[in-house]
């Protein structure tokens, strides 16, 4: 409760400052008067192109330009700048958390709670979360329940990754890098038109390679873990018919072949007590190393997808858009998951994924009223073929499961001014669901006392929502916008894969949102604060029961609160400070969670009142940049350092499955011509060489221990870029 006081004491003071004497603003007003912050342009809410600054809900955006700036290659990176994201993971699935709305749910028959679009493409899988930005115009983190707009699943919010369309005028580009631990980073670009006035073309490509940052020491393990070896394409043509018409063709490609992230064994139990077998775990002080008896880890996934999106103008307007889109993709991976030098657990995993997916839109704009309605369609069909071995095989514990997904929605939402300065937003989606789930499981010793009796799952269950939202926004003047907002997001129901209970039901969110947007100073400050309540109930909640075994139900209900401050100062035409905060109380209300202490016994513990997982109390992000003009170009150096409180993994509040308070920092010193036409860029990234984990598995608990995972220690490279106009 006391992190939820200070923020409303931050809330109520910021709100004073900001509200300065008009005398203060105006003397602010005329020192900024040549310079002040470019205008931030989104298409968040499906109306078109409109300023974040004038929309009634939180959002947080990174352009080309702050992306390079800050060396952001991933949406990991991207949860460092932006207040109340944070991701944890598990192997090759990553587990995005808004606000400490997530899901540690991962395998086949669910459904993460915060959803990734590229290009308005849904994309259904975690796996390929994390793929490397190319030729990306931005980055859209919108947070609070997304269901109107998107629809299911975006209970916690939504992430918008909008690549480059083509370009008329023919362009270029080229970049070349070179790092720590044998990094080479290759990327290049082409824009213009194809032969025709009416056709463009767009076309990025990019590989990227790297040595494992963790060393393994075990003699017959592989050499190291967490490298990297990926091949990532887009491409894109547009064309235009009519007055206004258009037609984008869009696709994707990417494949990586590398060596999976590495966990380490802990050798405590979930409880933090030493396990049976610690005797015999050899676990390296060194914490950027492993002894991992494993000889052949491996993650491949390769997956691609395609888009058409046309847009036509009706009739005075109206505006039609239709967005086809389907992605097929295959994982296949094997991991040592005890993390040790003992040959207890290895995960092995193949699994092949497709989707097919329509969104028609109709948009109306008039003086007072901004409308968008429309239908969603998704099929997805994804197959599963997960295997646990035991003790090199001699026991192991394997599922095959197909899960058919399909969904149909119909939503609405409308913005209408009310008067000049006072608008009213209301909307609604209904959501209809249906999983056909099929599972087998086939253990090779059907009836051993660690494996338990074969079992069939054939099961269909549909699930239906209504989701709202109302905001009310009023502009006390030009630049100063105050809003309120309610909303509700639904996430799905699911199947468990490891056990032969018949699933769980949907989760839902109540979420009531109060906030400020300023730009003042003449444009060269800008300062967002958001205040936030959420109704969390029926969480899909999991634990261990039983090794391997997941215990999966609706047995838990949440209360999420909390403050956020986005801030920008452009101090000089040639200096910027950037600061973000954010303070979060994410507690459970009501939980009895199952605790796996040993093989054989579970005991049934009372967590309510802890924290809900990767929801730290406090976090921040302050970043400086500065610029200054030479005979060579224009110099840039920035720095910047991302703090964050204490976070758990797990329900049960356990230091063993947590990570402390941490800080990193980077820094980039860049130069670059007065035309643009190259730049060179040198980096650091964790200049402390912080060791810290984002994430957890209870999966070994009882033999060798709970594992962490390791994050990339300090690396440092250069960056040359050419740009061909």
């Amino acid at each position: 409760m006391k992190n939820w006081y200070g923020a409303v004491s931050v809330f109520a003071g910021t709100f004073w400052v900001l509200a300065m004497p008009a005398a203060h603003a105006a003397a602010l007003d005329a020192e900024a008067d040549a310079y002040q912050l470019e205008e931030i342009i989104v298409t968040a809410t499906k109306v078109g192109e409109v300023s974040a600054q004038s929309l009634p809900l939180s959002i947080t955006v990174l352009d080309a330009t702050q992306i390079s700036d800050a060396n952001l290659h991933t949406i990991e990176d991207v949860q460092r700048q932006t207040p109340g994201l944070n991701l944890t993971r598990n192997g090759q699935w990553t587990r995005l958390y808004m606000r400490g709305i997530g899901t540690n749910l991962d395998f086949i028959g669910s459904d993460p709670s915060v959803t990734v679009h590229v290009d308005g493409v849904y994309q259904a899988r975690t796996a390929t979360v994390l793929d490397e930005f190319l030729d990306v115009e931005r980055v859209e983190v919108l947070r609070g329940p997304q269901g109107t707009l998107y629809g299911r699943n975006s209970t916690g919010g939504t992430i918008n990754i909008i690549t480059r369309l083509p370009d008329a005028d023919p362009r270029a580009s080229v970049s070349a890098e070179v790092g720590s631990d044998n990094l080479h980073r290759v990327s290049a670009s082409a824009s213009g038109g194809l032969g025709s006035d009416n056709l463009i073309g767009r076309i990025a490509v990019l590989q990227t390679e790297h040595d494992p940052y963790v060393d393994n020491r075990h003699p017959t393990g592989v050499d190291g873990l967490l490298d990297d070896n990926t091949v990532k394409a887009n491409g894109s043509l547009q064309t235009f018919f009519g007055d206004s018409g258009t037609i984008i063709l869009r696709g994707d490609y990417y494949d990586a072949d590398h060596v999976p992230g590495a966990f380490k064994s802990t050798g405590l139990n979930a409880l933090g007590q030493p396990v049976a077998l610690t005797p015999l775990l050899n676990i390296p002080d060194d914490p950027f190393a492993v002894n991992s008896d494993l000889a052949n880890p491996q993650l491949d996934i390769d997956s691609w997808g395609s888009s058409l999106e046309l847009q036509v103008d009706l009739a005075a307007g109206w505006r039609m858009t239709s967005l086809t889109g389907y992605r097929e993709m295959n994982n296949a991976g094997q991991e040592d998951t005890d993390g040790s030098n003992l040959t207890v657990l290895v995960t092995a995993v193949d699994e092949a994924q497709d989707q097919v997916s329509e969104e028609l839109r109709f948009n109306y704009e008039s003086e007072r009223l901004k409308w968008v309605t429309g239908l969603y369609y998704l099929n997805e069909q994804h197959d599963s073929d997960l295997q646990v071995n035991i003790s090199g095989g001699a026991l192991q514990r394997r599922y095959v499961t197909r899960n058919e997904t399909t969904v149909m929605a119909l939503f609405t939402e409308a913005t209408y001014s009310l008067t000049s300065a006072l608008n009213l937003t209301a909307g609604v989606r209904y959501s209809d669901e249906e999983k056909q789930f099929e599972n087998q499981y086939l253990p090779n010793v059907p009836g051993h006392p660690a494996l338990g009796p074969a079992f069939a799952v054939d099961e269909t269950h549909d699930w239906q929502d209504w989701s709202p939202r109302v905001a009310v926004d009023y502009s006390v003047t030009e630049d100063a916008l105050l809003y309120a907002s309610a909303s509700k997001g639904f996430k799905s129901g699911g199947f468990n894969v490891t056990a032969n209970d018949v699933g769980f039901d949907p989760e839902k969110v109540l979420a009531y949102e109060l906030g400020t947007k300023l730009t003042w100073a003449d444009g060269a400050v800008r300062s967002n604060i958001a205040l936030f309540h959420y109704d969390y109930t029926d969480l899909q909640v999991s634990a261990f029961s039983l090794p391997g075994v997941l215990s999966i139900s609706n047995a838990a209900d949440a209360t999420v609160r909390g403050i956020e401050l986005e801030n920008q100062w452009l101090v000089s035409a040639n200096w910027m400070l950037m600061f973000n905060y954010a303070v979060l109380d994410a507690t459970y209300d009501e939980y009895v969670a199952p605790l796996q202490v040993t093989a054989v016994q579970v005991d049934m513990v009372d967590v309510s009142g802890n924290k809900l997982n990767a929801s730290p109390g406090n976090k921040f992000n302050l970043a400086t940049q500065h610029y200054w003009p030479s005979a060579w170009g224009e110099w840039r150096f920035r720095v910047d350092y991302t703090w964050q409180d204490e976070q758990y993994f797990t329900a049960f509040n356990q230091t063993v499955s947590s990570q402390g308070a941490y800080g990193l920092f980077n820094a980039l010193l860049a130069l670059a011509a007065e035309d643009e036409s190259w730049e060179v860029q040198i980096y650091g990234e964790n200049l402390g060489d912080v060791d810290y984990s984002t994430a957890s598995r209870e999966f070994a608990a009882t033999t060798t221990g709970v594992t962490r995972d390791i994050n990339p220690p300090l690396t440092v490279g250069t960056r040359l870029t050419l740009r061909f106009d």
